[in-house]
């Protein structure tokens, strides 16, 4: 098994194009796209050859085409009112307006007999934005080497830029240009001042990375690798579209991430491959919010044990799981929707152990090969009470067969 092959497999199942804006709000969302539509939709000579990139933005937003479609009416009848809007949102943070005029420049770059449209309509907007010279200098430069992929000029560009004292993340170089990338080493990342750090670049952290004091965290289209812990305690982590492995030696009976004093954390479209070196998330208190994520290879302690308020699974994997894959412990509510577990071993519950008082839904769901060294092979509960389904899934290779569930109140096979 080429196991480097089988987690880029994985994740490309579930990867998609995001824009490096598509948390905005759906108001903000679509007054964005409503200012590339004043590039896109303003000119009879642009609109054709625009047309599918312009769209392409706009979903990759989470805007639906028929909704771009209808932006020319506002370009129409509500021009004054929804750009004075356009101008509020692009303001609120350098990083907008950045991103913004990327969007421009990208989208320019479609057009032919109205390229002299394009060219104007960004003169204006450097204006109104405040672009400096060497900001739209670098950009267009930058720009340009990204057609020549991962070049020596265009990291000696953005060395250039940010020593001129200014500044751009690497989620925005990496949305120019696809092929660019940025490593970046620490021993340890302590952020205890309250304020916003992205992971967006690959990234190794020999030892741990600790979020406090309210500060948030946010690991983006990357690949982390973390030799320590990350422990989060009154602060905020969030995970999207990255590849999370442990390296250096093994911890047995730690947790990769320990997270307390939490509202919530977000999972979506990440790979948490732990090479059998220690257990994965322990989450004391907060929500759980798990989408399109697979989780591979720990040991030493539960895949994920939580005894926060609420966890939510969905359309997520979890394999080799050496010391159980999921255990809920105190008043959590669950839920677990379409959820494959493969080779999940315990002594109670090699998949799913729940101790928890609240209702736990676990729906259309496949469990394959998974072991108890006692009783429920699969789902074990403590207590038998009611509120505790599970329904629609599948059993296959379970060990002992006669309990791969134990405790169910309401069971209805698939």
């Amino acid at each position: 098994m080429d196991i480097l092959e089988t987690l880029k497999q994985k994740r490309e199942v579930h990867r998609k194009a995001i824009h490096p804006l598509a948390s905005f709000s759906l108001n903000e969302k679509y007054t964005y796209c409503f200012g590339l539509a004043i590039l896109a939709k303003g000119n009879m000579k642009i609109i054709n050859e625009l047309n599918a990139p312009f769209k392409k933005v706009c979903l990759s937003m989470g805007i639906e085409p028929q909704v771009s479609e209808e932006m020319i009416v506002d370009i129409n009848n509500h021009f004054d009112q929804s750009f004075d809007y356009l101008i509020q949102v692009l303001s609120i943070d350098n990083r907008i307006s950045l991103c913004f005029m990327i969007d421009l420049l990208k989208l320019s770059e479609f057009a032919d007999w109205g390229a002299w449209y394009a060219d104007e309509i960004i003169k204006q907007f450097t204006y109104l934005l405040k672009m400096s010279d060497n900001t739209m200098a670098f950009l267009n430069s930058f720009m340009k080497e990204s057609k020549q992929g991962d070049s020596a000029n265009a990291h000696g560009l953005v060395e250039r830029y940010r020593a001129s004292g200014n500044d751009i993340d690497y989620e925005l170089l990496y949305y120019m240009n696809e092929n660019y990338r940025e490593t970046r080493k620490f021993d340890d990342l302590i952020l205890d001042t309250g304020g916003v750090y992205r992971i967006e670049s690959p990234t190794t952290v020999s030892g741990d990375i600790i979020v406090t004091n309210g500060s948030m965290l946010y690991i983006s289209n990357t690949n982390l690798k973390i030799g320590g812990q990350i422990r989060v305690n009154s602060g905020r982590i969030d995970f999207q579209n990255s590849l999370i492995e442990a390296v250096g030696s093994p911890r047995a009976m730690d947790y990769l991430i320990e997270l307390e004093k939490m509202h919530q954390v977000s999972i979506s479209e990440c790979t948490f491959d732990l090479h059998h070196m220690c257990a994965g998330i322990r989450q004391r208190d907060g929500r759980l919010r798990i989408e399109k994520s697979y989780f591979y290879r720990s040991q030493g302690g539960r895949m994920i044990a939580f005894s926060g308020r609420f966890i939510e699974c969905i359309d997520s994997e979890f394999e080799e799981c050496l010391d159980g894959g999921l255990i809920i412990a105190r008043r959590a509510e669950v839920e677990i929707l379409r959820c494959n577990f493969t080779n999940c071993r315990a002594e109670h519950g090699g998949a799913f152990h729940s101790a928890t008082t609240e209702s736990v839904h676990i729906r259309e769901c496949n469990f394959k090969d998974c072991y108890a060294q006692f009783i429920g092979a699969a789902v074990y509960f403590e207590f038998k009470r009611y509120g505790q389904d599970v329904v629609g899934c599948s059993f296959e290779g379970m060990e002992p067969k006669k309990d791969e569930t134990f405790n169910v109140y309401r069971r209805i096979d698939d």
